[in-house]
């Protein structure tokens, strides 16, 4: 078997499932998108959801490659800001499968497959979250809620950025981290509970 045939495959998928959705897409478009005949897609995937799964499972990968570990010697805030740039340059630089991810679909197969993906992404924020609290950098909190607050605000920012031409990752990722640690409260003697401008 063939990984460059595989990596064909995964990328026609993307494109069908972002284009006719993941419960109009057959395993037919993604053959001819790929350009291979059937036998060759069984060759590698079982069906249309096991290669979705394939597709989930290189984002995960992905964005533990991107999320970077907090060194404490420098600017935490600035590190998190990063970290969550990364993310969001990852989304816009996949949109296809973005949308995919995060345009909820009445398929309940796909909500199994898709809820699974969201668990693990979940998982990595939560540890995020307990290693900033034991490098005193984040409040004790309930850790599975904050990751689900967390990932539920990405996930509908993200899905709204799809669409622009130009998008400041850095500024929104700021504005993200800002929401996160300060909330949009702002004292009776007006003054801002912004990020210094250093982050």
């Amino acid at each position: 078997m063939s990984v460059q045939t595989r990596g064909r495959l995964i990328e026609a998928a993307k494109r069908v499932f972002s284009e006719k959705g993941y419960h109009n897409a057959q395993i037919a478009h993604i053959i001819d998108e790929a350009g291979v005949a059937r036998g060759t897609f069984y060759l590698y995937f079982k069906s249309k959801e096991e290669i979705l799964k394939e597709l989930l499972r290189e984002v995960v990968e992905e964005l533990k490659e991107r999320i970077r570990v907090i060194d404490i010697n420098e600017d935490p805030v600035h590190q998190v800001v990063e970290n969550v740039e990364r993310i969001i340059e990852f989304a816009l630089e996949e949109k296809e499968l973005a949308r995919i991810v995060l345009q909820r679909n009445s398929d309940p197969e796909l909500f199994k497959v898709i809820d699974e993906f969201f668990e693990e992404v979940v998982g990595l924020i939560e540890h995020s979250l307990r290693l900033g609290i034991d490098m005193g950098i984040v409040r004790e909190c309930d850790t599975s809620l904050i990751g689900r607050g967390i990932l539920g605000a990405l996930k509908e920012i993200i899905l709204s950025l799809l669409d622009r031409e130009e998008v400041d990752t850095y500024a929104v990722a700021k504005e993200i981290i800002e929401l996160g640690m300060r909330g949009v409260w702002k004292p009776a003697g007006g003054e801002s509970h912004g990020v210094s401008s250093g982050v």
